[in-house]
Order: structure tokens, then C-alpha cells, then sequence
């Protein structure tokens, strides 16, 4: 029983010691599910701080179309989204009252002329008379006044012509240029008075923005300075220039500043509410950016209204990354893709760029030597 027991025994030994250890193969499976990352280093933030103002996308252009008549709208030609060209007919007005009064200054144009043929012809008679002495130098010079008086007469009446041609011209609207009819205000049909709004043309081929700001942030500007525009739900990112500052009427009301977008933008409309991010100099800040620290924007990690960005912690091996919830501030306009950061890292952190979504909090991986970044601005 002792013989045959030794060689079971002896077996079983060396089965524990066979499983105790990893095999090749198994490293290798461990270490290939580590995945690779590149990452960069995190430094102080080094450019001034912004401060975020609302603005109001405008048109490029924006005119709003009236009448200097009294009438009936008779017909209005376009619909709100119809883009029309220059001199394109809008809309009319009921224009018989006009173009009566137009009949009737060309009938007195023409009695006018007619009586002025007739002075003249009555001034030469008379003139040929004096100059044979068979009437008197004042006669004659009496037909020449009258032939004055019907020439003064036939101006007032081709000037009342063309007063009421015009007239004609504003029962007749146009667009005075090319774009989109923003908004139809008055139907078809209704009762309209000299200045009254009929219509919005706008041309969005340009926009501007005008932002409502205090004389203090208006002085620490200039003409030509770029700034950021934060516009739609992706908060995308865009360069607008400060053509203007419109002074303002009284202290109260403060002043406006306007902005052209350097590039089209479609993602914008007229009347939408953006956010411009407008550099605030040291005397308006309160708050020192010596704490804050840059950090690359593809290592940004949005989930819903929380922004967090994946740290590398600990050494070789048991390099691990883990998730931080962070802070961030408005960027400035640069050439650069770094974001300011307020709370969650301190200069010298790690960050994976890029990060994947298969990565998950705690978990080990190794870090790509020829992809790291340092991260320098």
C-alpha cells in the first residue's frame, strides 16, 4: 500500500506546483489587456481670464418695409422665408386715387403747354408790331410777362406730375436689397397708413451681434480685437472681430459693442442668443488665475452638465487611470486647443488624451512612449 501510495502522492505534488505559477501565455494575455494611451502633462495657465456677456445675432442687413401711401394693401407678393433679389416686387397698395391724380396733372400739363404756345405766338405778333411802331413798348412788354407767367405755370404742372408718378412709385414696393423676408406684418386686404411696417427684409449673408456692455468693459477695448462666440447646444466655439462701440445715449443705458463673425457661420440665425467671451483685464478681475492650470481639449470627458478628464496615478506597471470631475473657465481667443481649469488638477497632473470609451475608472494601463504629449502650449 506504502509502494503504490508514493507515486500518487509524488503526482500530486507536482500538479499544485504546475498550477501554481503563470505561464507565457497567460502574461501575455494580462499584459495585452492593458490598453495603451498617450497622454500629456498638465501646466499653469499663463493667459488672461474672459468674461462671458450675452449678445444678439443680427442681420447683416435689416430693413423694414412701409409705405408713404394711404390705402388698401391690394397684394403682397412673397411669404415669410422667400429670399428675393434687388428691385424684386414685394407688395402694392391700391393705387387708383394715384393714378387719377396722375390723369389730372397731365391734363393740366398739357393745358399749360398749350397756353404758352399761344403767349409766345401773341409775344412775337406784338413784337414785329413795335418794332414797325404800330404799338405801344409797354404792350409788348406785357405779352413777354405773360409768356412768363405760362412758362412758370407749365413747370408747377410737370413738377405736380411728377410728384404723383412718385406717389405711384411708393403704392409699389421693392426690396431695396438682395435677401430673405424675415416677417409679413400686414395681410392683404387691410387698411394701411405713410409709414406704417408691412414687411421685414433682412440679408443673413453676413451677421453681427451686438453686445450690451458697461462703459468700464467698453473702454478696455479696441476696434479690430478678436473674441470668442459660444453659440448652440454643442457650444461651438467661433472668432468674431469688434468693428464698433456704439456710444450710448446716457450712463444708464450703457454701451454696445458690435461684432462681425470672421467666417460664415449657418449654425447662426438672426435673434438667437449667444455668449461672447470678452477679456477681462486685471483692474475688473477679482479672481487671480495663478491657480488655474491648461489642459489639452481632447481630454475633456462631458457627461451631461459634469466635465472630468481621466489622471494617470501611480508608477511602471501599476499605472492606473481614474476619473476627476473638474472645473473649467471660458478659453480666451487662441491659437491653441487648451482649456483653463479651475478645480480638479494641479500643475504636473498626467491626462489621457483621446481617452476611449471602453476605458473605465481604476483600470491599469500602459502609457504609448512615442504618442506622449508634454503638453506645452
Amino acid at each position: 500500500m506504502i509502494a503504490l501510495s508514493r507515486p500518487l502522492w509524488l503526482i500530486s505534488i507536482l500538479a499544485l506546483a504546475g498550477c501554481s505559477g503563470d505561464s507565457p501565455e497567460t502574461l501575455k494575455k494580462d499584459d495585452a489587456q492593458k490598453p495603451e494611451v498617450t497622454v500629456a502633462e498638465v501646466q499653469v495657465w499663463q493667459d488672461d481670464k474672459t468674461r462671458a456677456l450675452p449678445g444678439v445675432v443680427r442681420p447683416g442687413k435689416r430693413a423694414v418695409i412701409s409705405t408713404r401711401m394711404s390705402g388698401t394693401l391690394k397684394t403682397v407678393y412673397v411669404e415669410p422665408g422667400d429670399r428675393v433679389a434687388t428691385g424684386q416686387p414685394l407688395a402694392s397698395v391700391d393705387s387708383r386715387e394715384v393714378e387719377s391724380a396722375i390723369n389730372a396733372a397731365r391734363a393740366n400739363v398739357s393745358a399749360a403747354e398749350t397756353a404758352l404756345e399761344q403767349a409766345q405766338r401773341e409775344n412775337e405778333r406784338l413784337q414785329r408790331l413795335y418794332e414797325e411802331d404800330l404799338i405801344a413798348r409797354v404792350k409788348m412788354e406785357k405779352a413777354g410777362v405773360r409768356v412768363e407767367e405760362f412758362r412758370a405755370h407749365l413747370k408747377t404742372a410737370q413738377a405736380e406730375l411728377q410728384s404723383q408718378k412718385t406717389n405711384l412709385d411708393y403704392t409699389r414696393l421693392t426690396a431695396p436689397f438682395e435677401g430673405i423676408v424675415a416677417e409679413t406684418l400686414i395681410d392683404a386686404g387691410s387698411f394701411v397708413g405713410p409709414g406704417q411696417a408691412l414687411m421685414v427684409l433682412e440679408a443673413r449673408d453676413s451677421l453681427r451681434i451686438d453686445v450690451p456692455v458697461s462703459s468700464q468693459v467698453a473702454a478696455s477695448l479696441e476696434p479690430g480685437q478678436r473674441v470668442s462666440v459660444i453659440a448652440g447646444q454643442e457650444a461651438q466655439i467661433l472668432t468674431a472681430r469688434l468693428i464698433s462701440i456704439i456710444p450710448a445715449l446716457d450712463e444708464a443705458t450703457g454701451q454696445r459693442l458690435r461684432l462681425a463673425l470672421e467666417r460664415d457661420a449657418s449654425e447662426l440665425s438672426p435673434g438667437q442668443v449667444v455668449t461672447v467671451l470678452v477679456p477681462q483685464s486685471n483692474s475688473l478681475s477679482s479672481i487671480h488665475t495663478n491657480d488655474w492650470v491648461a489642459l489639452p481639449k481632447s481630454a475633456l470627458i462631458r457627461r451631461g452638465q459634469l466635465t472630468g478628464a481621466l489622471v494617470l496615478e501611480g508608477r511602471d506597471d501599476e499605472t492606473a487611470v481614474h476619473l476627476k470631475w473638474i472645473k473649467t473657465a471660458n478659453p480666451p481667443v487662441n491659437d491653441t486647443d487648451m482649456i483653463p481649469v479651475t478645480e480638479g488638477l494641479s500643475p504636473g497632473d498626467h491626462v489621457v488624451l483621446a481617452p476611449s470609451s471602453s476605458l473605465r475608472d481604476g483600470q491599469k494601463v500602459t502609457i504609448n512612449p512615442a504618442g506622449a504629449a508634454n503638453g506645452e502650449r
